[in-house]
C-alpha cells in the first residue's frame, strides 16, 4: 500500500507540475563490480521515473528515478547440533533486496524530432539493502525451535553516479503508432557508487550445512537463538554472513517514457 502511494503521488505530481515533462517504467539491471563486491549478486528489478524541464524547450531536466529490485532469493535446508548431541534439521528462506532512489539533472542531447537522441544524467541519491531471513518451526523429536524466526538486516547510505544513454522514437521506429514523437524506448548504460562502505548478507554463496559451532568466513555473522524445549538449553548459531564494502556497479536499463 505504502508503494502503491508513492508512485501514485510521484507520478501525479510530475504531471501537475511540468513545463514539458516525462513518465516512464524501466527495468535496472544492475551489476556489481567484482573486485570491490565480489559476494555480491546481480541486481534485477523494475523502476518509474518522471522527469520536467522548468523551461519549455530546454535540453535540461530535472529527474528523479525509483527502483526496486531482487539480488538473491534462496531456500536452503539447514541442520543444527547442540551441545547435548540433540539435533533440529529445517529450512531456512532467504531474500534480499537493493532499492535506490535517484534525483538527476538530465541534458539531451540532438534535436527532439530526431529518431534516436541522447542523453547524459549525472544523479544522486540513496541505496537500501535489505534481507529477511525466516526460519520455519522444525518438527523434531528433540523439540528444538528457533526463538526469533525472522531475521532482518537492512543498510542505507548515499550513493552518486550517472547514466548515458538513447531515446529512440517509437513512431518513427513503428510506422503504425499514432503520436507527435511522445512515445520512447530509453536504453541506458549507469554507473553507481558509495560515499561510504555498506552492509549486506551475503546469501549466494550460503549452502546446505551442519551447524555445530560458528566459523566465521565473513567480515560477521548473523547468528539466532534456539532453544531445546525438553533441557531448555539455549545456543547460538549461525544464519547467514554479514560483509561490509564499498558499493560500486555498472548497469543496464531498459524502459518505456511518454513525452508530454
Amino acid at each position: 500500500m505504502k508503494t502503491l502511494l508513492f508512485c501514485t503521488l510521484f507520478l501525479m505530481s510530475f504531471i501537475t507540475f511540468s513545463q514539458k515533462g516525462q513518465i516512464g517504467i524501466f527495468i535496472p539491471i544492475d551489476n556489481p563490480i567484482k573486485s570491490v563486491m565480489p559476494n555480491m549478486g546481480t541486481n534485477i528489478g523494475f523502476g518509474l521515473q518522471g522527469s520536467y524541464s522548468p523551461i519549455y524547450g530546454s535540453p535540461f531536466y530535472i529527474e528523479l528515478k525509483g527502483s526496486w529490485g531482487t539480488y538473491s532469493q534462496k531456500s536452503l535446508e539447514q541442520t543444527y547440533y547442540f551441545s547435548d548431541s540433540s539435533q533440529t534439521t529445517t529450512n531456512v528462506f532467504y531474500k534480499s533486496s537493493m532499492r535506490k532512489y535517484l534525483l538527476g539533472t538530465k541534458f539531451m542531447v540532438g534535436n527532439d524530432f530526431r529518431m534516436v537522441r541522447g542523453f547524459i544524467t549525472p544523479q544522486i541519491g540513496l541505496a537500501k539493502y535489505r534481507t529477511n531471513i525466516v526460519i520455519t518451526d522444525p518438527s523434531d523429536v528433540d523439540d528444538c525451535k528457533p526463538l526469533d524466526r525472522k531475521t532482518t538486516q537492512k543498510d542505507i547510505g548515499f550513493v552518486y553516479g550517472g547514466e548515458l544513454g538513447i531515446e529512440i522514437s517509437l513512431e518513427k521506429l513503428i510506422h503504425n503508432i499514432e503520436g507527435e514523437n511522445k512515445h520512447k524506448l530509453v536504453i541506458s548504460g549507469s554507473y553507481l557508487a558509495g560515499f561510504n562502505h555498506f552492509e549486506y548478507v551475503n546469501v549466494k554463496h550460503m549452502k546446505d550445512e551442519i551447524h555445530g559451532t560458528n566459523v566465521t568466513h565473513a567480515d560477521a555473522d548473523i547468528n539466532t537463538t534456539f532453544i531445546n524445549l525438553s533441557t531448555k538449553e539455549i545456543h547460538e548459531h549461525k544464519i547467514g554472513e554479514l560483509y561490509h564494502t564499498s558499493l560500486m556497479y555498472w548497469g543496464i536499463n531498459i524502459g518505456y517514457v511518454y513525452n508530454f
